[in-house]
């Protein structure tokens, strides 16, 4: 697994041992990144992150702040290797632990940009909605999902759905607060 595209190019990934881990394909994250065009001084999330192959390409496509979080032990040892292998926590911001609960401790910390790729057998949408939630007014968040699986949030209006082979990516925007 490699960086795509960025300061980071080309750069080797580590992977974890365990199968629990689903990394996003190199395919999905390029048409995703390509998709967002310019993310240069976005706050991004990373949630459910693995081996924050997605984190890592954000931050190399200018975003200014990525959070990664993974509960997963092997993934976020992965994740904590990876990020060392690039840069630092000033940046690129690791943490183990359950992403909903996690969001909940943040204090309001929003973001512009989140990308969701939950374990494709246990789909969280408490852990979504949280998610959601944390989004940014204007903001967008992205889920990747089993092609059959439907999704939506309070708040949040579907604005696109792709799909790649037996994964789609859904992009919603945050409604803007009145």
């Amino acid at each position: 697994m490699r960086v795509i595209a960025g300061r980071f190019k080309s750069r080797i990934l580590k992977d974890p041992r365990s199968r629990k881990t689903h990394p996003m394909s190199e395919k999905i994250r390029g048409a995703l990144f390509n998709s967002l065009g310019d993310i240069s001084e976005l706050v991004v999330l990373d949630a459910f992150a693995g081996t924050g192959a997605v984190a890592i390409e954000a931050l190399s496509r200018g975003a200014i702040r990525v959070y990664a979080v993974d509960r997963d032990q092997d993934a976020f040892d992965v994740l904590q290797q990876n990020r060392d292998a690039v840069t630092d926590e000033t940046e690129l911001s690791v943490h183990r632990a359950n992403v909903k609960s996690w969001l909940k401790q943040q204090n309001g910390l929003e973001f512009d940009l989140v990308i969701a790729d939950p374990p494709y057998d246990a789909i969280g949408m408490n852990a979504l909605d949280q998610c959601a939630a944390a989004t940014k007014p204007g903001g967008l968040l992205i889920v990747s999902l089993p092609v059959a699986e439907r999704i939506s949030f309070k708040n949040c209006r579907q604005i696109d759905e792709k799909t790649y082979g037996n994964a789609k990516l859904v992009y919603f925007r945050k409604n803007e607060r009145r």
